[in-house]
């Protein structure tokens, strides 16, 4: 028996994405007709299927803002009495170059919102039908005496469970189906940098970091150049549920925004289910750096104790005498790295191993560097002819 429940579902047109020497372009739709957009601007082509011609044109009207690479973060830091530590909106964070994808997006979440809600109804009638058919199916009386009674209420229980399967397997299919297509200059820096971060999710702790305040040493009689909040989190390779690719991706996640999902060429940071941004990876800055940490807490396994600080001290570090039981705790070095963008993009994390974030960050590097090697070789063949939660920075 063939059933058809949901008559308006729609397939999402997937998209091929091409991260070359220029950038990222973007291909939708499918032959006959597909749009590109690109650095360059917008085309249309049309072809003709099995016979090999085509025609393309560019479309006026549709200009695509070209990122800016290596943008610098020039927005300097500013103690008061709490900092936040977040990105601006997604709305300030998105990519002008990349708005077409993120409509699509969009058509993906209000499809799989109306698909969740009526699987929850679907569901919740599958069990009422299942119940009002394993009552009778169990018993010897009723399935005997009522046969078509009991025929009917097996249809029910059947079709009821049909129509679950089958909006699951819509919402299965209900992803941005992407096609990644990478030259090979970007595509073993890409995929290096996922090897390192394989390697950094290993680190036995890692935290974002949600605020911070500067701390009167003299006042508060600590060793700390300022205090911070943090939360722990755990890194791994993933997917996002609105885009289908064939591989995971580094997922950064985050406990005060939205989380960084890093594809090639772009950086989808996802704030919530319906609010998220696309950001070209040439217009991020990943900043590396250490910092002597006053750690009270658990000791991670893989971290280096450079010292120990007092509890209670005086501005040059000696041990307030004021304080009976004042103890010594370690001070930890540990590796910073903090993800800035000119549109207001800013996440910090804090990792147990520095050695780790410190090749992660030169992977990046190196990915983002690769748009920009080839002018570089051009251009030079043409002239040779300490913290801690409530705590923290020593």
């Amino acid at each position: 028996m063939n059933w058809q429940f949901r008559r308006s579902f729609k397939v999402i047109p997937g998209v091929r994405l091409n991260l070359s020497q220029t950038g990222l372009s973007i291909s939708v739709g499918d032959a006959p007709a597909t749009l590109n957009f690109g650095p360059r601007g917008v085309y249309g082509t049309v072809s003709l299927s099995g016979t090999g011609l085509s025609y393309r044109r560019h479309i006026d009207g549709l200009v695509v803002t070209p990122a800016s690479a290596n943008t610098p973060d020039c927005r300097p830091y500013e103690f008061s009495v709490v900092t936040e530590i977040r990105s601006a909106s997604t709305y300030t964070l998105h990519s002008s170059n990349l708005n077409h994808v993120r409509e699509l997006l969009n058509q993906v979440y209000d499809e799989r919102s109306a698909l969740k809600s009526e699987i929850s109804v679907a569901e919740y009638e599958a069990k009422k039908a299942a119940e009002r058919y394993h009552a009778w199916e169990d018993g010897l009386l009723f399935r005997h005496i009522f046969k078509r009674s009991f025929a009917a209420r097996r249809e029910q229980h059947e079709t009821a469970a049909a129509k679950v399967q089958e909006l699951h397997e819509q919402l299965r299919l209900t992803k941005l189906a992407t096609q990644i297509e990478i030259e090979p200059a970007r595509a073993e820096p890409y995929y290096r940098m996922c090897d390192e971060f394989s390697a950094l999710c290993d680190c036995r702790r890692v935290w974002d970091k949600l605020n911070r305040r500067a701390v009167n040493r003299v006042v508060e009689r600590s060793a700390a150049a300022e205090v911070i909040t943090r939360a722990d989190v755990s890194l791994s390779l993933d997917e996002c549920d609105l885009i289908e690719w064939h591989r995971k991706v580094p997922h950064f996640p985050n406990k005060n925004g939205g989380d960084l999902y890093i594809y090639p060429g772009f950086v989808l940071y996802r704030a919530s289910h319906q609010a998220f941004a696309l950001i070209d990876c040439r217009e991020v800055n990943l900043h590396f750096s250490t910092v002597r940490f006053i750690e009270d807490g658990p000791l991670p396994a893989d971290s280096s104790i450079v010292g120990t600080v007092w509890a209670k001290s005086n501005k040059d570090g000696s041990p307030d005498r004021r304080f009976r039981d004042n103890y010594q705790i370690p001070l930890v070095l540990y590796g910073v790295l903090e993800f800035t963008s000119a549109s207001g993009l800013h996440e910090v994390y804090q990792v147990s191993n520095p050695e780790l974030a410190k090749r992660f960050h030169a992977a990046w590097d190196q990915f983002v560097q690769s748009f920009t090697a080839v002018r570089r070789t051009f251009a030079d063949s043409k002239l040779s002819n300490v913290l801690r939660p409530g705590q923290n920075r020593f």
